[in-house]
């Protein structure tokens, strides 16, 4: 099975070869990890305790407080902390500054094999569902115990895992412990070929995201921008979602007095939804410098003010065009919508609006976070909408009625701190494993 696999492997990467060349040029992807993810380091080899997999940004994210909690169960826990993208880079980069932190290997038996010979892990701990099958054979034959943590098989991917049960079964069976973020997950872990004794719920660990209380870089900028009015945040919106709102913002924005903040997910939707706020009063994020942008870098910027004044009117919207700062925006919110979710994406993080305390709203398309969603409304701590005349509909009445929109966001906090637990459990099961 596993010759096969890495055969289609190299096949795969040789005919996708021209577009990650492509992608590389045109969008900064691929190129400029490559030589790492191909098991090439520039760095001295060390060994590490733990191996921890975080594939993006939200994982990044949701591991910290799990991270928090080995770090005072088993002090002095050396990390090495990996990501996919380049955005989880910067974020893992910032949260975990003692860690080493680098790129995942691409699952070739000689990248697997160059990485765990530089990195030398006792443990692997995957953040969340990712199944590399030999990443996983190669890490248990060197004698590293591994654990899924936060795990989850989504409507989606439960079908396509249930066909290949023949080999996902035989990759699950590799591991020490499968860490479930409910029982739906659970029972379609065991389904799919995973022992059901190495199968337990633990809880979803993103519940344990604590609000980060740093300052916000442009908090001086962006509340002469608000200038009083009452703010929306359009988070993680997607294809399709911004389409649908730009053309209702004017007439919203007017009649509501409201200040509008749209933060796409994707960075290639950066340029795409400039253009669709052409012709708004809009400014975005990357030119609103504060003087800490430009410290140690050699060149004059200018300061946040003459970015502001050169921006063209008085501006009601705000593109966030920039990664890391949506979570302290929310800050800012007197109702959010959680993007991806309108447009059948999946649903994003509910959450981190949920945590500040303000009124949040989304989609009916959230199977991402399934749970999490199905919390939040069995609790009443959020508002499903359909589409995004509804989610304006719930602006325009959370502005209006302060006493509503204290008790909503009010709930959605408590709902947070309510289902809290999940991290300091998986961090007991890592650190048996390190014993």
């Amino acid at each position: 099975m596993f010759v096969t696999y890495e055969v289609l492997l190299y096949l795969v990467f040789f005919l996708g070869l021209p577009f990650f060349l492509l992608a590389g040029l045109v969008r900064g992807k691929y190129v400029a990890n490559f030589t790492e993810r191909m098991g090439v380091y520039r760095t001295p080899s060390r060994g590490h305790d733990l191996w921890l997999h975080a594939v993006s940004v939200g994982e990044a994210i949701a591991a910290r407080p799990v991270v928090a909690e080995i770090a005072r169960l088993r002090p002095g826990t050396s990390l090495v902390v990996t990501t996919t993208t380049i955005t989880g880079q910067v974020q893992a980069r910032r949260l975990y500054p003692e860690a080493t932190v680098a790129y995942f290997p691409f699952d070739f038996s000689f990248a697997v094999r160059r990485f765990l010979g530089h990195h030398r892990p006792r443990v692997f701990a995957t953040m969340e569902t990712e199944i590399w099958p030999n990443a996983t054979r190669l890490a248990r034959a060197r004698g590293l115990r591994l654990v899924m943590a936060n795990g989850r098989i989504s409507d989606r991917s439960f079908p396509r895992y249930r066909l290949l049960r023949f080999a996902v079964r035989r990759i699950l069976g590799h591991y020490d412990r499968i860490l479930a973020r409910e029982d739906t997950d659970r029972t379609r872990f065991i389904a799919i070929g995973a022992p059901a004794s190495i199968v337990e719920t633990t809880g979803n660990v993103k519940f344990d995201y604590e609000p980060d209380a740093a300052p916000l870089a442009i908090a001086p900028e962006l509340e002469r921008m608000i200038a009083g009015r009452r703010v929306l945040v359009l988070g993680s919106t997607m294809e399709g979602e911004d389409e649908a709102f730009v053309p209702l913002l004017s007439a919203f924005i007017a009649a509501e007095n409201a200040f509008v903040i749209v933060a796409p997910r994707k960075q290639e939707r950066f340029e795409a939804v400039a253009v669709l706020l052409a012709g708004l009063d809009f400014a975005r994020r990357s030119v609103i410098l504060s003087r800490e942008d430009g410290e140690g870098s050699g060149a004059k910027l200018p300061d946040a003010s003459e970015a502001l004044r050169s921006a063209q009117g008085d501006n009601s919207i705000l593109l966030l065009d920039t990664f890391g700062e949506l979570a302290k925006i929310y800050r800012f919110a007197d109702a959010a919508f959680v993007g991806g979710s309108i447009a059948k994406f999946g649903g994003h993080n509910p959450i981190e609006p949920a945590a500040a305390g303000v009124p949040v709203c989304f989609g009916p398309s959230m199977t991402n976070f399934r749970d999490v969603a199905s919390t939040f409304l069995g609790a009443h701590a959020a508002v499903e909408v359909r589409d995004a005349g509804e989610v304006l509909a719930f602006a325009r009445r959370m502005f209006a009625d302060d006493a509503a929109r204290h008790a909503l966001g009010e709930k959605a906090r408590s709902t947070v701190l309510a289902n809290r637990g999940a991290a300091a459990r998986t961090a007991r099961r890592i650190v048996e494993l390190l014993a």
